[in-house]
């Protein structure tokens, strides 16, 4: 009996040995997975604005300088060599304003991991007014949300939606604010200025406001406005438009939107320029 029961307590012992020795090995293995650094997509800035397909129904045209080809015109040429990227075709340390022009761009996915702030119908004005950007569940303006992040290369493209103003003077002094805010809140970013895209031919000839010549009127004023301000103003116009200085036919189906074929060659010129 006396022997039963000490070789019981010997049993006993050793088991609980093996179960301490298991309930402390398990958290050494778990503490390892739970210390991993979260991923790229999860520490990178928001995609602020709505993904929207461009409409017909926004009044929006654009065009430009009457020659193809044109470099990049900059009164700081510096800028883009302090923010190039980190390989062709990233745009991880971009950030795009616009309309639904630029908008397009976001849906067809042409730029790789930029961060757009754009809205159907964005103004000069209403950048800095209306709240269209969605940054964690609040309602922000334009420029206010692209306050709180930091990039190194912003482009904008504006102007279409203003064709119709009565005042250039004031599209361009409500332009410079744009400029002027963002080199305050941006002060290590280049600034971009793309031109206004063109319209069709057909468009052109029978629309009073959006019209090729009156675009073209405004792109002089905004290359301008920018070898005031010291950015860079980029011809984009040039590589979307034929040799009358209009969208190509079927390169749009509303004469306004360049189809994602031309939207390429739009990226195209940001990458061989920028």
């Amino acid at each position: 009996m006396v022997l039963c029961a000490l070789l019981l307590v010997g049993v006993v012992c050793f088991s609980g040995v093996v179960l301490v020795r298991h309930l402390t090995a398990e958290p050494a293995a778990s503490q390892g997975e739970a210390s991993s650094p979260p991923s790229a997509a999860e520490s990178a800035p928001p995609q602020s604005a709505a993904s929207a397909a461009p409409s017909q129904a926004e009044a929006e045209s654009a065009a430009g300088p009457s020659s193809q080809g044109e470099e990049p015109v900059s009164s700081a040429a510096s800028q883009a060599e302090s923010a190039a990227p980190a390989e062709p075709g990233d745009y991880s340390d971009a950030a795009f304003i616009g309309d639904s022009r630029t908008e397009a761009l976001q849906t067809y996915g042409l730029l790789k991991n930029a961060t757009f702030y754009t809205h159907k119908g964005l103004m000069v004005d209403t950048a800095f007014t209306k709240e269209v950007i969605d940054e964690g569940g609040e309602k922000l303006t334009v420029m206010d949300a692209i306050s709180r992040h930091s990039y190194q290369r912003i482009y904008i493209m504006l102007g279409v939606n203003e064709l119709g103003w009565y005042s250039t003077d004031i599209f361009i002094e409500d332009y410079g604010k744009i400029i002027d805010t963002l080199k305050e809140t941006q002060p290590g970013a280049a600034i971009y200025v793309q031109s206004i895209l063109p319209v069709s031919q057909k468009k052109s000839e029978i629309d009073d406001i959006y019209n090729n010549p009156r675009i073209n009127l405004y792109n002089e004023l905004i290359q301008k406005m920018c070898e005031e301000k010291g950015v860079t103003y980029l011809p984009v116009n040039t590589a979307v438009m034929d040799e009358t200085g209009s969208l190509p036919v079927g390169a749009s189906t509303d004469g306004v939107h360049p189809n994602i074929d031309y939207c390429r060659k739009w990226v195209a010129y940001l990458d061989e320029n920028t």
